[in-house]
């Protein structure tokens, strides 16, 4: 039997990964644990989670009386000495990165903490020493594993498409933000940088996404979590839940915006282009991977973000990251190789014949809300649409677009357009929902329905009925709306009618109805 013992969120993550490599094998049996007696300062939401992987738990105190052919763990500040069965105890992030806060001591490496008869799993050889000065007889049993979590990673770089889209970001720049916690995180220095970024970038040119580590999460709430961040989701920012999809998220990513937490060295492992913001953290270890890291990395300041991201991806170029990510994980994509022989070893069981290997990760599920209003314009020749927020936005036939029932009463009635989505069959519904919204909004110029992908159905203030026609799929069919109550200004539509949105040139057919 397997024990694996929870200290926070982040652990579980941690060490499902590497219970993946026990998956169908029905000589073992996993049981859960965590210390309800000493919980973790970060300990909220751990039974929740559990209760949602439906995973078998059981108490400390029958863990302490019950003996084990293995115990996982991710954390030295359990009372592990106390477990019966020998103990594997592998980094909750990627190495040894960070001192406890106010303390010359290395996460992870605590001396008063560490058992001399634990496991240690290394991610990298080069930690050995580290582990020798904290404790020289663990340093003897440590094993060097690389990163699984790395390495689920690397096995799951082939679906980064399907994740895109699960994200809402298909055809589009993924802007993905990942903080850590405490006060130099990005969402402790700088808690507004994604209502900023929600608020500064087209909605038809890019997607925010953001990840919380999970202690953020504890410390305040799930519910004032989401209060602050109320703004930024109404404009449309997908907010990952704390327990699982960052993986995915990451490698969906255009561009990762991101603290000296782990998750900046997981997107550098993964080649991806990185800017750095939030607080130069005392808790950084000098000289350690991470360090390396922000040295050589650009910060994100005050400028245009549209621009410093824009820059950023252009910039980008294969391998630039690659000696900081050298000194952080070992033997890329070996982990599973390396690690099930140990856990096989250390339960004293035959491994199964099959090659050792990580599934890939489930796509992430963000809590997801579409904008309800938008400040739409053009510069520069192209139409822009951004999400209604306190980001002032200097554009040629500025104009409000607001949804009829889910954008604010303030927004509808400024609005120069009022829209809805409308499914196929719906599309007779739309004369006479028309007219009674223009009745009921006098300042409205204009009234839009979307009905599937590819047409949009307007009804003009002034006089017309028309159903416009796109062909491409990739824009949304609204801002034809919006192009509708340019034209309709100063003239006509034609039967044809063009729109540039970002990089890309749209047409659309015009029926007069």
């Amino acid at each position: 039997m397997v024990l694996v013992v929870v200290r926070t969120v982040t652990a579980v993550n941690r060490l499902v990964d590497a219970l993946c490599l026990l998956e169908n094998d029905r000589r073992v049996q996993v049981v859960f644990t965590y210390d309800d007696e000493r919980p973790a300062i970060f300990a909220a939401g751990v039974h929740e989670f559990l209760q949602r992987l439906r995973a078998p738990v059981i108490p400390w105190r029958q863990a302490l009386a019950t003996s084990f052919d293995l115990v996982l763990a991710a954390s030295e500040n359990d009372d592990l000495h106390r477990l019966r069965g020998p103990v594997l105890l592998i980094a909750h992030g990627i190495g040894y990165q960070k001192y406890y806060p106010g303390r010359a001591v290395i996460a992870g490496l605590d001396p008063a903490r560490l058992d001399p008869a634990t496991v240690l799993a290394l991610s990298h050889v080069d930690q050995r020493e580290l582990v020798r000065a904290a404790c020289p007889e663990a340093a003897e049993r440590a094993v060097v594993i690389g990163d699984p979590c790395h390495d689920r990673m690397l096995a799951s770089r082939h679906r980064a498409a399907e994740y895109r889209a699960a994200l809402g970001a298909v055809d589009k720049t993924l802007v993905v933000v990942a903080s850590t916690w405490g006060p130099d995180s990005v969402f402790g220095r700088d808690p507004g940088l994604v209502e900023r970024l929600v608020g500064e970038l087209p909605v038809d040119e890019f997607a925010v996404c953001a990840i919380l580590h999970p202690g953020v999460v504890s410390a305040h709430s799930a519910w004032q979590v989401r209060a602050w961040l109320a703004n930024a989701t109404d404009a449309g920012l997908h907010v990952l839940p704390p327990e699982a999809g960052w993986q995915a998220a990451i490698l969906s990513a255009s561009c990762v915006v991101s603290d000296r937490g782990s998750l900046a060295l997981y997107a550098a492992a993964m080649d991806l282009p990185l800017l750095m913001a939030g607080g130069r953290s005392a808790t950084t270890v000098p000289g350690s991977p991470m360090a390396a890291l922000a040295a050589q990395t650009a910060r994100l300041d005050d400028r245009d973000l549209a621009v410093q991201i824009r820059l950023a991806i252009r910039r980008h170029t294969t391998g630039a990251h690659e000696l900081a990510v050298k000194q952080a994980v070992g033997d890329p994509g070996r982990s599973a190789e390396l690690l099930r022989p140990v856990l096989y070893r250390m339960m004293a069981l035959p491994e199964p014949p099959a090659p050792a290997e990580f599934p890939p990760v489930d796509p992430a599920a963000p809590r997801v809300t579409e904008a309800a209003a938008f400040v739409v314009g053009v510069r520069g020749g192209a139409l822009q649409r951004f999400p209604s927020t306190r980001h002032p936005h200097e554009l040629d036939h500025r104009h409000l677009v607001a949804h009829a029932t889910m954008a604010t009463l303030r927004q509808v009635t400024n609005a120069a357009i009022l829209y809805r989505r409308l499914d196929g069959h719906e599309q007779w519904r739309f004369t006479a929902w028309a007219a009674e919204t223009l009745r009921q909004w006098p300042n409205a110029h204009l009234v839009a329905a979307t009905v599937g992908d590819r047409t949009c159905l307007i009804r003009a203030r002034a006089g017309g009925t028309y159903r416009m026609t796109v062909e491409r799929t990739e824009v949304d069919a609204l801002v034809f709306a919006s192009l509708a109550y340019i034209r309709l200004q100063d003239g006509e539509l034609s039967t044809m009618e063009h729109v540039r949105v970002g990089d890309r040139s749209v047409s659309a057919t015009v029926q007069a109805l």
